[in-house]
């Protein structure tokens, strides 16, 4: 693992007064409680963007730093995975994900997956396909080590398309690592088995007109149907009951279940969108950057020392 010299990142989004205003329209969700973080001191590296390696054979990680002096204790960090064919930095300006950070002052961190035409293995099967799952431990790991001074009992992950399908994979196979996670317009489809080693709280948002990965699965099978893929985390976080149904902003529809130990899991239904990251770069009338930030950052999980 290796730091390279930190190079500027465009980040496109509204102007800051925009974001200001609706990211202080959104109070923050319900999580558990936090206890005494575990994690040792550590020295966070300078505002900007730095690439850093991980691991030969996948391109160096960007990790945004926002600016203003460090906390006291760690920031928390916020993994974004991109869509397929589509780069860290790419991600980075489509979502505004570093403005938000630089408005809320959290790290967040842009992956790229291996290959000519970056594509996340989220199936796992197959002779010669990456172990995208240890690539992004070891992601995690580092950055919440003196690469990044993270605080390693709050990191949240999430994505979009194949992105979103990385996200709900490494909810199944990296939940000893991971507070949340929040796949957005993920394709379920060909995800393996899933067996958590404990319980996480998650997020997912799709539009309902979505064409690539359509809401009610593949034609016929029904493969990868959100509906069930929700389902499947109620029963893994023991969410009885029936939903609590809301309108949080025109066009959207959100249940939300409560569960075991201060866990939720939460559905936002997009009415009107295709397939994509809802609201874009802009956080008006329904940005699933702030949406997604605001449920990660209200979870943290103390239960193992890290880093």
């Amino acid at each position: 693992m290796s730091v390279r010299r930190a190079l500027p990142l465009a980040v496109l989004g509204l102007g800051g007064l925009l974001l200001a205003l609706a990211v202080a329209a959104l109070a923050a969700d319900r999580g558990r409680t936090p206890a005494v973080a575990t994690a040792p001191a550590c020295s966070p590296p300078a505002p900007g963007n730095h690439p850093i390696d991980i691991q030969d054979g996948w391109p160096g990680v960007v990790l945004h730093v926002p600016p203003g002096t460090p906390p006291p204790g760690r920031r928390p960090l916020v993994v974004v995975l991109p869509g397929a064919g589509q780069t860290g930095e790419q991600i980075a300006r489509a979502t505004s994900y570093s403005r938000l950070a630089d408005e809320r002052g959290f790290l967040v961190a842009y992956p790229t997956a291996s290959g000519a035409r970056p594509f996340w293995n989220v199936s796992t099967t197959g002779a010669g396909r990456p172990d995208d799952v240890g690539y992004l431990r070891a992601v995690i790991t580092v950055l919440t080590g003196p690469a990044g001074c993270g605080d390693p009992s709050r990191v949240g992950i999430t994505g979009v398309s194949n992105g979103g399908g990385m996200a709900a994979l490494m909810a199944c196979r990296a939940a000893d690592l991971l507070s949340a996670a929040a796949p957005v317009a993920g394709g379920y489809a060909t995800l393996p088995a899933c067996a958590p080693s404990r319980p996480l709280p998650i997020l997912e948002i799709h539009g309902l007109r979505d064409h690539v990965v359509p809401y009610d699965g593949t034609t016929g099978t029904h493969a990868g149907a959100v509906g069930p893929f929700v389902d499947q985390w109620r029963v893994r976080d023991a969410c009885p009951g029936l939903a609590r149904r809301s309108t949080p902003a025109p066009g959207v529809r959100e249940l939300r279940w409560t569960c075991a130990a201060g866990r939720v899991i939460v559905h936002d239904r997009v009415l009107g969108a295709d397939h994509g990251w809802p609201g874009g770069r802009s956080l008006l009338p329904f940005s699933s950057t702030v949406r997604t930030w605001r449920f990660l950052s209200a979870f943290r999980d103390d239960q193992q020392p890290r880093g």
